[in-house]
Formats: structure tokens, sequence, C-alpha cells
């Protein structure tokens, strides 16, 4: 990995300014020029690394993107996407989210964590491996979507459509991340998600608030819908929600015991004492992984300008969900479940739209690609990895990893618990950037060599 690292060190300008391109782009899913902007940006990268690039197109959604390059009967699917999440609240930004910015060795931008950082980086990657490797020895596609952010929507059918050339032997997904020591994560799965709209409208106008002595609010209507999903310690209150919940084997357990966590450091982060049901080691790292949520995203009712007042009786209430799902939860079979517990305690009159519906899925660690990745990050970083059965996160991986039977792993990547993605000021720290470039490159390298 000499040569490799020096080569990157040598053009650190060179890719950092493929991040700056790409992260000034601004492809969120309320600007559709932002996003055909980006699409052509990764297609015209991958054309000129050599990759002969497919549009895969969907009536419905932006163009995913599918590169080949290399040769030879092994393979393996990268899986990333161009998209990012809108830059709300603006004005709690310290510089502009389409124009990055380095600061204290950070580069702030939004995307540049999540995932533009991991997409660029990989692309920077295969440069870097042609260079000092020569020629792929192995198919390598590169799968890039334009709707993770929203919900993949429609990535299900545009996997569907082309499921016989997107087949391979590994599926590498978009960065785990690096976490509050330094180790390199990789996990093997992701939890699923059912994210829901509630709505009530219970009057036909907003009131004056001296009516509440005896017209119904809608807003105390929703609270205490919502007071019923959840008990204090976290635990979900929904009938059947942990019916087929699979628990930790064995296995897991052990994995667990030697998860390195540091739970003073993320309570610092958090700015609390402590965790929900005061839960700590294993039995905090069994809730981390392997336990579903049931979480208020956001409630919209009356008057809310701060720092104002305004006496009213709202005439309606929302609130979001989002239930974060665990093996073998099914994310419409939850929403059916909430649907029944809502109803059997009278709040029948409060509608639920679905949105974002994920499945969760796992994958065995010893499959060929993510043993490489594994034994990669061993050799490219310090301290060891953190390796887990699945990220507490989202995403579509179940379409690649159940769809398709493609076993996946989601290796190291530029994302830190810092990061502040989804968030103002989203970054990345630029030596992660650069040492994740090289780590791909082992991957790739180890991918190689290994049976």
């Amino acid at each position: 990995m000499t040569d490799v690292a020096g080569l990157v060190r040598d053009r650190a300008d060179k890719y950092v300014g493929w991040l700056t391109e790409a992260c000034s782009i601004p492809s969120m899913a309320t600007d559709p020029a932002g996003l055909a902007e980006m699409a052509v940006w990764v297609e015209q990268k991958l054309t000129g690394l050599g990759a002969t690039v497919e549009r895969l197109t969907h009536e419905d959604a932006p163009d995913a993107l599918l590169g080949h390059l290399g040769g030879g009967s092994k393979s393996l699917l990268f899986y990333d996407h161009y998209d990012v999440q809108p830059v709300d609240p603006l004005n709690e930004w310290l510089s502009q989210p389409f124009e990055p910015e380095i600061r204290g060795g950070l580069f702030f931008a939004r995307g540049a964590a999540d995932n533009k950082g991991d997409l660029v980086a990989r692309l920077a990657a295969l440069e870097v491996y042609k260079e000092v490797y020569g020629d792929v020895p192995f198919t390598i596609k590169f799968l890039v979507e334009g709707e993770e952010e929203t919900g993949s929507k429609n990535f299900h059918e545009i996997v569907e459509r082309n499921a016989d050339e997107l087949k391979a032997d590994g599926c590498i997904w978009e960065g785990q991340g690096i976490d509050h020591s330094g180790r390199p994560a990789l996990v093997f799965g992701a939890k699923g998600l059912a994210y829901v709209e509630l709505n009530h409208k219970g009057l036909n106008e907003d009131q004056h608030s001296s009516f509440a002595v005896y017209a119904p609010s809608p807003a105390w209507h929703m609270v205490e819908a919502l007071a019923t999903l959840r008990a204090p310690d976290g635990t979900v209150l929904i009938e059947g929600f942990y019916d087929d919940v699979e628990k930790p084997t064995a296995e897991d357990l052990k994995i667990l015991e030697g998860f390195p966590f540091d739970e003073e450091t993320e309570r610092r982060r958090l700015g609390t004492d402590s965790f929900i049901g005061n839960v700590t080691g294993l039995e905090f790292l069994k809730r981390y992984f392997f336990e579903p949520t049931c979480n208020i995203a956001g409630i919209v009712t009356g008057y809310t300008v701060p720092g104002a007042s305004k006496t009213v009786l709202p005439k309606q209430a929302m609130a979001k969900l989002d239930m974060r799902l665990v093996p073998n939860q099914d994310p419409d079979d939850i929403v059916a479940k909430l649907r029944k517990h809502l109803d059997k305690r009278g709040f029948d009159d409060i509608t639920i739209d679905s949105f974002s519906m994920e499945h969760p899925v796992r994958s065995e660690p010893g499959f060929a690609l993510g043993r490489a990745a594994i034994e990669a990050a061993e050799e490219t970083f310090e301290l060891p990895p953190a390796v887990a059965p699945m990220m507490i996160a989202t995403g579509p991986m179940h379409v690649i990893a159940r769809g398709l039977g493609v076993p996946t792993v989601s290796p190291a990547g530029v994302y830190r618990p810092t990061s502040d993605i989804h968030a103002p000021n989203e970054n990345c720290s630029v030596e992660d950037y650069l040492k994740i470039i090289e780590y791909t490159v082992a991957y790739l390298d180890t991918y190689s060599r290994t049976e």
C-alpha cells in the first residue's frame, strides 16, 4: 500500500477537487436540474475511468447509472447514490451548503459525508488502482441511484427490470464510517423503515382558544394518540410490534461483547447524561443493533411563531413517525398494526399515509468480498475494525441482498458521528476522505486474491 498511499497524497488536491465539484451540485429531490447535472457528472467520471455507462431509466425517478469496467468471471457491485438531503434550516449553516469550504481539516458541504464523499472516493480509487496494479482483474458494476434520500421509492423496480445485469458475487454498499475512536466500522446489513404521516382535522376552522372549554382539540387528540405508542423506556406499545423480531444469536452476542463503543463520548455528543432506559454495556449494544424504534420525527399544529403569542385552538394536527425495523419485521405489517392500535383506542379519525417503506436485511460476513473488506481494513487503518451485524440506519439494501441474493457489506467510509449528516454543516475529514481512497484500493486488491 506504500505506492498507493503516496500516489493518493500526491494527488490530494486533484481528488479533493473532484469532491468539491460533486458537492457544488445541488442534487436535492426538490431540484430536478441539480439531479440531472449530478447524473451527468457521475456519468462523465465513470466514462473517463474507462467504464461503459448505461442509464437505467424509470418514468417516476431520476436516472440511475450503471457503469461496467474490468472483466472476468468474478464480479463486484458498488452501490451509491448521488442525491442529497435538503439544506434546511439554511440559517444554521456557517458556509453555503453547495459552496464547499475546508475549515480546520474538515470539508463542509451538503453531501460531503452522505454519500458523495464515499462515491467520489471510490471513483478516485479506481483511477489509483489502475495506475498501480493495471486493469481490474474482475468485473466491477457501479450502480448509482438518484432518489435514496426520498426513500428509493422506485429502486426496487429499477433493480427488478435490470436484475440479470446487476447480479454479482458481492456488493459494496455506501460507506458505514469511522467511529469515535478512529476505528473503521463495517456492517453486513441495515435496519428497515416504516415512515408514516398521521393527520387529524377535527374542526372546520381554527378557533379562539376560549372555546377550548367545550370544543375538542385536534392538537390534544394527536398528542394523546402519540402517547399510547411508546413507553418512557423506549418500549414500543403497539400490539404485536415485536412479534417477528429476530433475536441476536449466540454468535451475534459474542461479536457485541467485543464491540468497541465509546458510550461516554456519544453521551457528550448528544448532550445527555444517560441513554433511554439507562441502558449501558451489552444491553445498550443489543438495543443499538437489534431493537426496533418508534420515533416522532415532527409535529405541526396551531400557531408556532417563536417569541410571539396568539391564543388559538387549531383545527388540525399532523405528526410524522419513523419506525426503524429489524429482521424479520415487515413495514406493511407494522403500519397495519399501527392502524389497529389507534382504532382500538378511539383514534380511528386519525388518518395514516405511508411514505418510505424499507425491509431490514442481513448478510453473513463470510463471503469473499466481506472477508476482503475486513482484511483490508486491518491493513490500512491503525486501529482494528469494528465489525457489526448491521447499521442502525436504513437504505434499500434488501433490494440487492434479498431481492438479488447478493451478499452485501458496508465498509468503512468518510462518515463520523460528528459529520452532521442530514443536518446543517455536514462535513467529512479531508484526511478520512484520502484514507478511504487508500482503503478502497486495498479491498479491491485483496478481493482480486480472495477465493
